[in-house]
């Protein structure tokens, strides 16, 4: 065993995978802000920028979360310089007063109860406009925006139903729509000809119709209302790196699938599929997520030898497993170690797991350690 320069006794372990679950999209990357617990007392408590909330003429970061902010005000004194304004988890209620700033190239209003997307169109440098958690229903008023440098749009889980307002914002890289109440993608999404990411899971979106969209490499539609496959999807989607089609009702892989050679990662979770297609044309394909579907024939499994570079496979609760009966399971575990024996990671067990422990030998004085 060895030792680190400290002498300390030091455990290196890589981190296990958790299960996959249902991605909505970029908003994702951080939980929603858990409110402070609220307190019976003679009303709600607001506090304001500029008055509790001090703003400093020199700032160019606008930074508060949690902070019971009710209304934008006060930004005239950075005015020009501000950059960046992000007011997260509060009770930011209006667009408005930010005339002044219009230099800011980052504004979020993540988890508020901002109702309309106004007084903004004068925000020509916006890179990222972050209105996720609101109580927004209509986009159409972005038409009017000309956002010439918008990279990064976010309106998840809000109260829209129709996608509009946003085809001239051609320098768009990841547009986030996840958690609304879309049910189709009109086809006028294609003019967005540089996007790479499109986020619409949690919709009611029933076709899966999309327009050529060649930069496209991060597509989600999980937790829609999918239930037939359409070929042009793959043709117009060729350059896909990551799918993700869980929680739909979508049935056995069409022939069109082995179109997607760029494939990294792909989820078809919880959908109504009874075989695993063999896709020889899928090199690059490292993670397959398959659980909770309908495949019976545990002959399926050798199905994916095909995957040269596969390194994870969720499989687990399809009926062939026979879960709860553990000769199967192990059967299960067996077909596919024979199929893949290079797989790094079966469901939510890691494969030839090791342990390291470096240390200088003295470990012996660490309770629940013992030299072999």
């Amino acid at each position: 065993m060895d030792v680190d320069e400290s002498g300390a006794d030091v455990a290196a372990m890589e981190d296990v995978p958790p299960p996959p679950a249902p991605v909505a999209g970029p908003s994702a990357r951080r939980a929603r802000v858990q409110l402070p617990e609220h307190h019976d007392d003679d009303g709600p408590t607001y506090y304001r920028l500029g008055v509790d909330y001090p703003v400093d003429p020199e700032d160019d970061e606008v930074l508060h979360q949690c902070a019971r902010i009710k209304k934008l005000e006060s930004l005239d004194i950075v005015g020009a310089k501000l950059r960046k304004l992000c007011l997260v988890a509060n009770c930011v209620e209006k667009i408005e007063n930010l005339d002044s700033n219009v230099n800011l190239e980052h504004l979020e209003l993540y988890q508020n109860l901002v109702k309309k997307i106004e007084n903004i169109a004068h925000l020509r440098n916006l890179t990222v406009l972050d209105l996720s958690f609101n109580k927004i229903r209509l986009m159409d008023s972005l038409a009017t925006c000309n956002f010439l440098q918008l990279e990064r749009l976010y309106l998840s889980s809000n109260k829209i139903t129709d996608v509009e307002g946003i085809f001239h914002l051609t320098n768009l890289k990841m547009l986030e729509l996840g958690s609304n109440r879309i049910r189709s993608v009109p086809p006028e999404i294609a003019s967005l000809v540089h996007l790479e990411e499109l986020w619409l899971g949690k919709n009611k979106i029933t076709s899966m119709t999309l327009p050529p969209l060649p930069r496209l490499r991060h597509m989600s539609l999980q937790n829609n209302r999918l239930e037939v496959w359409e070929p042009a999807f793959f043709q117009n989607l060729s350059g896909l790196t990551h799918l993700y089609l869980g929680h739909n009702n979508l049935p056995d892989l069409p022939e069109e699938f082995a179109l997607l050679t760029n494939l990294v990662e792909v989820d078809l979770v919880r959908n109504a599929i009874t075989l695993i297609k063999p896709l020889p044309e899928l090199k690059k394909l490292e993670e397959l997520w398959m659980n909770d579907n309908k495949i019976e024939d545990l002959q399926q499994i050798s199905h994916l030898e095909a995957f040269c570079a596969l390194k994870t496979i969720y499989l687990e609760r399809n009926p062939m497993q026979d879960l709860g009966n553990k000769e199967a399971e192990q059967r299960y575990r067996e077909a596919i170690l024979k199929a893949v024996p290079h797989i790094q990671q079966i469901d939510a067990e890691r494969v030839d797991f090791e342990v390291k422990v470096i240390s200088d030998g003295t470990e012996r004085h660490v309770m629940g350690i013992r030299r072999s």
